[in-house]
């Protein structure tokens, strides 16, 4: 079975929370093959998983001004604002230019906010992706993988699919959209919807390898207290 005999309901909500929010991102990248509709409600989704993540793991914000900061808890801190002043960009601007869900609004200033929403999609994604990525151990411990094989086995498998998201990466042409050099992302509307996900998901697979390597490195620098 997929959920291990000791794993509590709460945690089990929260594994299947954040496997949703994972499966997400590369439907949401594909907004002109899914549709404006669609890429909207699944965008409410996403929301709202997002918000029930944090509400599950509402025990880490708690003790955000508690105990000492080694470099491992530095970089998460850090990255878990990033993700969150992204997850923010996103939800204002989708609400200024919605046009199916919340269009009834009829906020202002739409143009500022597609270019907030089109920087906070692709640098939220890959720092999403790294946030994950720094979870792995917990997720392994979560599923009960302590066969060395097996887990060798999954970080060749991983290490796989992250060599070609580096080709997608440059193919989808990541750092120009992160940086701002493009203000709109153009995907061949003539390509499958799967293989272009599958091309995303494996940028979300390279940066959540480097998220864990960066777990792996940063965590022998100092303890994780």
């Amino acid at each position: 079975m997929i959920w291990g005999s000791d794993m509590n309901t709460r945690t089990k909500i929260k594994t299947a929370a954040d496997a949703l929010m994972t499966a997400a991102l590369p439907v949401l990248m594909c907004y002109s093959l899914v549709g404006e509709t669609a890429h909207e409600v699944v965008g409410i989704a996403m929301f709202g998983l997002f918000i029930l993540h944090h509400a599950l793991n509402f025990g880490w914000t708690k003790t955000l001004f508690k105990g000492r900061y080694p470099p491992k808890r530095i970089v998460g801190t850090v990255v878990n604002a990033a993700v969150l002043i992204c997850m923010m960009g996103l939800m204002y601007s989708s609400l200024v230019i919605s046009k199916h869900v919340f269009a009834w609004l009829k906020l202002g200033g739409a143009a500022v906010a597609r270019t907030v929403h089109f920087l906070c999609a692709y640098r939220g994604l890959t720092l999403m992706s790294v946030h994950l990525g720094m979870h792995i151990p917990q997720l392994a411990a979560r599923f009960g993988l302590k066969s060395k094989p097996l887990i060798w086995g999954l970080r060749v498998v991983s290490g796989a699919v992250a060599i070609v998201g580096i080709r997608e990466f440059i193919k989808l042409r990541f750092a120009d959209y992160m940086l701002g050099r493009v203000s709109f992302a153009f995907i061949d509307p003539t390509a499958s919807a799967v293989l272009t996900m599958l091309g995303f998901l494996s940028v979300v697979m390279l940066f959540a390898y480097v998220g864990y390597l960066a777990e792996t490195v940063i965590g022998k620098v100092g303890p994780a207290e």
